[in-house]
């Protein structure tokens, strides 16, 4: 015990503790420089048209999902195999549809969900290039497609592609001169 009160003593004494106090200062702000870059890096901070552009994507999937098993599906035919022939032909072709008409299928709710889809600058997306694309997939059940999400809300010139499997993992990648985000998920029952 007496070996650290002499040691935190010759820290503190007059002597050494400017010293002290020059480490201290220093490992400090080492540590604020290092959280500041990894901050910068994962996009936490510095670019906030990444954090809107990955919430718009989300919000556009979640509206073609809806679209497709509260509406679409649901009007394919009048009994399962009826729907699985008709969906059949739109497995390789897909089904596209815009922001301007998936927000129709949401009556009342128009103008609020196309009021959403803005940048982080507030300049509004372009509702017709702004658009899902659904592949109905094997066995055509109501859960059973992937989506496909593109995005026209000048998010930096880049085109960024999120893609979600059956093992839940997401991969990235980006080109440049592009205003499109990507997203595909797969479902199933």
């Amino acid at each position: 015990m007496d070996k650290i009160k002499g040691f935190f003593k010759r820290i503190f004494d007059a002597e050494h503790r400017k010293m002290t106090f020059g480490i201290i200062g220093g490992v400090v702000a080492a540590i604020v420089v290092i959280v500041v870059i990894v901050l910068f890096a994962t996009g936490t901070i510095g670019n906030k048209n990444k954090k809107v552009e990955k919430q718009l994507t989300s919000r556009l999937e979640e509206l073609g999902k809806d679209f497709y098993e509260n509406f679409y599906y649901k009007q394919a035919g009048n009994d399962e195999e009826a729907k699985k022939n008709f969906l059949s032909n739109y497995s390789k072709l897909g089904i596209k549809i815009n922001l301007d008409n998936l927000v129709r299928y949401k009556t009342g709710e128009s103008q609020k969900i196309l009021d959403e889809f803005k940048n982080a600058n507030g300049d509004a997306c372009n509702s017709s290039n702004t658009k899902v694309a659904i592949y109905p997939k094997e066995p055509y059940g109501q859960k059973d497609y992937t989506i496909e999400v593109t995005l026209d809300c000048g998010f930096d010139g880049k085109e960024t592609t999120s893609k979600k499997a059956d093992n839940g993992k997401e991969t990235t990648t980006a080109a440049p001169t592009t205003t499109k985000a990507t997203t595909t998920t797969k479902k199933k029952k």
